[in-house]
């Protein structure tokens, strides 16, 4: 740490062995022949050496003027040991003359101080600046910059601060190099606001005043500020140097404004300005950054003098936008030109072959690395890393990897990253598990993962297990934990998460808003989800069309076209997705004519060509209406093949018309596809079981068991304090905690409805039993069981919410109907299609689902 500064000396009366000393007053110059002239000449610490001996056998080395030639030339070298030789001669210096007048003492702190700070070595010389007031010397406007140059390196802001009031109880905060220095060491410790104030009150200001403070702004991340200073300096008549404009040119970059860009472009151009290799890098980086990657081409083109810091230049970029081939062609004019590569360049290669998959080159890269040493920088062996995990060369990438003497954080996650893009989840817990230290982008990737992997409940339990580790999320995290908690269905767990993000402040942008949206749709709250979109400051079409889903999954279809409208007045151009919300929610509520509107205006008016997905919609929509022969006009019209999702759409429609018919031709098409979908089989098989077709039932259902295909059992889960519970239809729930109150639940509800006047729809049991075991096995569907465990372990009037894997039958969508009419509970049902929100004996889809 710096020390801390004390002032109480420089409030006392200047010493008066202290001369006043005028450093600015021009002394004749004359050829200086005697030995200690000849320290200028001298280019290392030996020679100084070498030479001090000389001059001390002489009597001469103690005398003032030669001690402060001794010490300036040591300064000037900046090297630990001559500044150590210097300090060592100074002492000496001071601990001899101790009693007698000192001369030249001054000069000799402000060389050392220069020498230490330009060294870097700051501490040592705010340390000697210290040491320089606790001795009643006093310093000068020579000293401050060198001791606030030192304070800006090592950002030691309240040592810096102390010496600001002590130069302004001098009186030296008029001259124009102290104000400079002031500037620049408020800039680099953030405080741009004492810069500007500083800068605002300077009586005087040079080219260098307006420089720190643009460059300051600059570096800060506030370019918009540093260029509009720029401009305001040339309005003043200032003639900005080389680096002024590559401090504003870098400012351009971040704001990545072309228009802007180019104007900086066009005074550099009016001005005369003689530009320099730093400036025309700064301009292929500003127009590469700008998205104007022809124009920084153009520009390094034009260059006839390129160095290897150019070409890393335009390499990085091109890198960095995944314009890697163009990489790869500028790397093979640098290596003709006889450049030879550093780690930047190789960085930049490694990652371009990583992009490409090329592995070829990738080797060709780590032998160029392995033969120059540079397997020693951890940055080129995550990279290495990357690559060889891009192109599929796990063992290479895990070679790399144990051989890294400085396995970093960056490293680990390489690897996690590499395995999880393999498809290799579990290669990738075992690293994670074994991390020494993780970091939020670890975390992060592990989440996602999981939830890629459909595994929704554990990507919850490691964000828990995140927390308890006191690792906070960010955006990235929130939207994986959003759409785990849409899939699940957990409402609770969804508002906790929307809790969680307005608490700790995580900025709610485009991506995360929409996730957020899409969450509570999912979880059967759309008026939560209509809350998020409506406070979006921005929507793109993502947001949109998780509106539109929200709205259609509600069965709000008129809501979801007014929607729609909305976001083509506002000018959002619709991509494919939109078209499947709305023609869904179309679907969903029967909205032939519109729906049939829609799809045709793909074409013809958004000139987006209708994908398969969007002719199963409309296969859907007419299906639904019973106009199936209609579907098969459209599919056989359609300019792709069906595939056995559309037949499977129209099949269901079948079942729900009772057309045997048509689903006997719809079987027929179904056969010549080698579809291994479960759900189409059992389609089938229960059209033939609702028609008494047993015989047809028996023979689908031994083509599912010959192809080693199995029926995926109904199941439905419930969110009660917390904690999902899980039940499969005809499961046994001898094993769950409450299963003696929910086998008297179930015989409550049943004995009501009866009273109530219901009757079971048997034909729903598509097996061939007597009524009486039909009406059992109607009773233990998952979702009447979950509904049973909803109604014991929650409050009266909280709705009870289910999801469900498969769609839900007609008989408990009147149990449903009639429970949430007798119980007075709101009882909302999200099965594999669509939501059912009941009230009061009545169903949001109208029974038309």
């Amino acid at each position: 740490m710096a020390a801390m500064l004390q002032l109480s000396p420089l409030v006392s009366a200047t010493p008066s062995f202290i001369a006043p000393t005028n450093q600015n007053e021009p002394k004749a110059i004359a050829k200086d022949t005697s030995p200690t002239g000849s320290l200028r000449n001298c280019k290392t610490i030996n020679q100084v050496k070498q030479l001090h001996c000389h001059i001390t056998k002489t009597g001469l080395s103690h005398t003032p003027s030669n001690v402060t030639k001794l010490i300036s030339t040591c300064a000037e070298m900046g090297t630990f040991e001559s500044l150590d030789y210097a300090r060592k001669v100074f002492n000496l210096f001071l601990e001899e003359e101790e009693e007698e007048e000192t001369k030249g003492v001054l000069f000799m702190y402000n060389s050392l101080i220069r020498g230490y700070s330009s060294a870097g070595l700051c501490d040592e010389a705010i340390g000697l600046y210290v040491q320089m007031v606790l001795q009643g010397v006093l310093p000068d406007k020579f000293t401050f910059p060198f001791a606030l140059s030192a304070c800006s390196k090592i950002v030691a802001f309240c040592e810096g601060v102390q010496l600001h009031g002590s130069l302004v109880k001098m009186g030296l905060e008029e001259d124009v190099f102290i104000g400079n220095s002031l500037i620049h060491f408020y800039a680099e410790c953030g405080h741009l606001d004492y810069a500007q104030k500083v800068f605002d009150e300077m009586l005087e200001r040079n080219i260098v005043s307006w420089t720190s403070l643009i460059c300051g702004y600059g570096r800060r991340n506030i370019p918009k500020q540093a260029v509009s200073l720029f401009f305001e300096m040339v309005a003043a008549g200032v003639k900005p140097n080389s680096v002024t404009m590559v401090c504003v040119i870098s400012a351009c970059a971040k704001l990545k404004d072309v228009a802007l860009s180019e104007r900086v472009c066009a005074y550099i151009g009016e001005s005369g300005l003689k530009t320099n290799m730093l400036m025309v890098n700064s301009l292929v980086d500003m127009y590469m950054k700008c998205g104007a990657a022809d124009a920084a081409k153009r520009l390094f083109d034009e260059c006839t003098d390129k160095n290897l810091v150019l070409y890393n230049t335009i390499l990085s970029n091109y890198v960095r936008q995944g314009l890697a081939s163009e990489a790869v062609s500028v790397m093979g004019e640098m290596l003709q030109q006889g450049l030879r590569p550093d780690k930047v360049t190789m960085l930049a290669a490694i990652s371009a072959c990583a992009q490409l998959s090329d592995s070829l080159s990738g080797k060709c890269c780590h032998g160029y690395v392995l033969r120059n040493g540079l397997e020693g920088w951890d940055t080129i062996c995550n990279a290495m890393i990357d690559m060889y995990m891009k192109c599929g060369q796990q063992e290479m990438a895990c070679i790399i990897f144990d051989n890294m003497s400085n396995k970093t954080v960056v490293s680990w996650n390489s690897l996690i990253s590499g395995f999880i893009r393999s498809g290799d989840v579990k290669s990738a817990w075992e690293i994670f598990n074994e991390m020494p230290k993780s970091d939020l982008v670890s975390w992060n990737t592990m989440i996602g993962a999981l939830v890629h992997e459909s595994k929704f409940e554990e990507a919850i339990e490691l964000f828990r297990v995140m927390q308890t580790e006191g690792i906070k999320g960010d955006r990235v995290t929130m939207v994986e934990v959003a759409s785990a908690c849409g899939y699940l269905g957990a409402l609770d767990l969804a508002k906790w998460t929307h809790a969680y993000i307005e608490k700790n402040e995580i900025k709610c942008d485009t991506r995360l808003g929409t996730a957020l949206v899409d969450m509570f749709a999912k979880c059967g709250d759309p008026q939560s989800a209509m809350k998020v979109f409506n406070t979006m400051a921005r929507r793109d079409v993502s947001a949109w069309t998780a509106a539109i889903g929200a709205m259609a999954m509600e069965g709000n279809g008129k809501r979801a076209l007014e929607l729609f409208d909305d976001m083509l007045k506002q000018g959002v151009k619709p991509d494919e997705v939109v078209f499947v919300a709305v023609l869904t929610a179309c679907s969903h509520v029967g909205l032939l004519e519109q729906g049939r509107n829609i799809f045709m205006s793909m074409q013809s008016v958004h000139g987006i060509s209708p994908h398969i997905v969007h002719y199963g919609c409309m296969v859907d929509l007419l299906g639904r209406a019973g106009l199936l022969e209609e579907a098969v006009d459209l599919i056989k019209c359609m300019p792709m093949e069906p595939n056995d999702v559309i037949w499977g759409t129209l099949l269901a429609a079948c079942r729900t018309h009772k057309n045997v018919e048509m689903a006997a031709y719809v079987a027929e098409q179904i056969s010549k596809l080698t579809t291994q979908r479960t759900g189409i089989h059992v389609l089938l098989s229960n059209i033939y079981a609702s028609a008494g077709k047993w015989a047809d039932v028996a023979k689908v259902r031994l083509q599912l068991k010959e192809k080693g295909i199995q029926k995926v059992p109904g199941s439905s889960s419930i969110e009660v304090n917390g904690v999902i519970h899980e039940f499969t239809s005809g499961g046994d729930t001898d094993t769950h905690t409450e299963r003696s109150h929910i086998a008297l639940m179930l015989q409550e509800i049943n004995s009501r409805l009866r009273d109530a006047g219901h009757v079971p729809d048997l034909d729903n049991v598509l097996l061939d039993v007597d009524e009486k075991e039909k009406e059992y096995l109607l009773s233990r569907h998952s979702e009447k069981v979950a509904i049973a465990f909803g109604l014991i372990g929650t409050g009266q009037g909280v709705p009870i919410r289910v999801v469900k894997n498969l769609r839900m039958c007609s008989d408990c969508h009147s149990f449903a109907k009639l429970v949430s009419r007798i119980y007075d509970r709101e009882i909302i049902v999200r099965d594999n299609n669509r939501f059912h929100f009941f009230s009061q004996g009545l169903c949001s889809c109208s029974d038309y689902w």
